[in-house]
């Protein structure tokens, strides 16, 4: 297996009190997420699984990076889909 890949750590928080007789339940999620660095193919000089595994990391930090740019324009639509990575993240 390869330690080149992209990793979530997702933490859910669930707290609940009583306050004056009122039931109240906050939550709250945090993802810590390491992403796998992008390399230039052609200057790795990377070959076969390699290669392979170098353009599913590019694509997927491409992808994220234009999930960010939709939200940050206010775009309605966002592409969560075009990844795992985003789609999880969404």
């Amino acid at each position: 297996p390869s330690s080149r890949s992209h990793c979530i750590f997702t933490l859910h928080l669930e707290v609940e009190e009583t306050v004056a007789d009122v039931h109240v339940v906050r939550t709250s999620c945090l993802h810590l997420v390491d992403l796998a660095g992008s390399e230039r193919q052609q200057k790795a000089k990377s070959v076969g699984v390699r290669l392979k595994e170098a353009s599913n990391i590019n694509r997927s930090l491409s992808v994220f990076g234009n999930v960010i740019l939709h939200l940050a324009m206010g775009h309605k639509h966002v592409p969560y889909r075009d990844s795992k990575l985003t789609f999880l993240l969404r």
